[in-house]
């Protein structure tokens, strides 16, 4: 169980870095013909997507530098945040013993 919860915090970890660091490169204008800025927006542009018209939200330019703010790696870094943590938290309450139950969400079995 332990082995199966640390590959779920590294791809947890993992979706978070990217899409945090599309939201970062995108709203600082990096350049897109950098190879690592390239590789991170292409790479996380799968995870993003699913987000993309959630709420209607339209890109926001930032200021004059160009960059702007995408609503959709916002949603997404914290949607799978969230849902990370939460598959996180009952792995481990299933491997601790917990369960769900009358006093609450997890408890002592």
């Amino acid at each position: 169980m332990r082995i199966l919860s640390t590959l779920i915090a590294v791809f947890v970890a993992f979706l978070l870095f990217m899409t945090g660091a599309r939201f970062l490169l995108l709203l600082f204008n990096a350049d897109k013909s950098n190879e690592i800025v390239h590789w991170i927006l292409s790479r996380s542009d799968f995870w993003v997507k699913p987000f993309a018209d959630v709420f209607h939200f339209a890109n926001k330019a930032v200021g004059d530098a160009g960059g702007f703010i995408e609503p959709a790696s916002l949603i997404a870094f914290i949607v799978y945040g969230v849902v990370g943590g939460l598959v996180l938290a009952l792995l481990s309450g299933v491997a601790s013993g917990r369960g769900f139950g009358r006093r609450g969400i997890l408890h002592r079995a």
